[in-house]
């Protein structure tokens, strides 16, 4: 019988995923001189920034990747980018005053950066699975990875010498002898 688990909502993650937007608006504030945040409440500011950019993130970037699935691979991952354009726009509109961005030049640097500090500070704090799982259950059921949130698996094709080394239980021997 399959296990099947029960999906439940992950506070402990929706933090990290809050913490990990504000380091990227924050430092990408830092580096950028025409990304501004309200500067009397710069804590409070990042907080509530990576907290609405990582609501659209959660909601509105998936139908935009959707939407714009086939340019994906023709321009090879750079409408990823007009996405993350899309979505510092959205959050400089939502966000009147906390997050400003003087001019769209600004704020396409914003969004390659913002993107590469993403997925640093993702993989940094542990929200993306590894790409190799050494868990001996994770031999038998495959290679579990992710590419941008999605978890895929890879069967596992074990060569002949490895098979020969396991040692043979009692169930087995008797399924070959019939």
């Amino acid at each position: 019988m399959a296990n099947i688990r029960k999906l439940q909502f992950n506070w402990r993650l929706m933090l990290v995923q809050i913490v990990a937007n504000g380091l990227a608006l924050g430092l990408t504030s830092l580096v950028l001189p025409g990304i501004h945040f309200q500067p009397q409440r710069m804590v409070v500011a990042l907080l509530a920034s990576g907290f609405i950019f990582g609501l659209l993130n959660a909601f509105i970037r998936p139908i935009l990747q959707f939407i714009m699935f086939r340019f994906l691979f023709i321009t090879f991952g750079l409408v990823l980018i007009v996405i993350n354009i899309l979505m510092l726009w959205l959050l400089a509109r939502l966000t009147p005053g906390w997050f400003q961005s003087d001019s769209i030049w600004w704020t396409i640097l914003a969004a390659i950066l913002v993107g590469m500090l993403g997925v640093f500070f993702e993989t940094l704090l542990g929200l993306r699975p590894p790409l190799r799982d050494d868990r001996p259950e994770a031999r038998t059921m495959g290679r579990w990875f992710s590419l941008s949130g999605a978890p895929v698996q890879i069967p596992v094709f074990e060569s002949a010498a490895e098979i020969s080394d396991q040692p043979v239980s009692s169930d087995q021997s008797q399924e070959d002898r019939s």
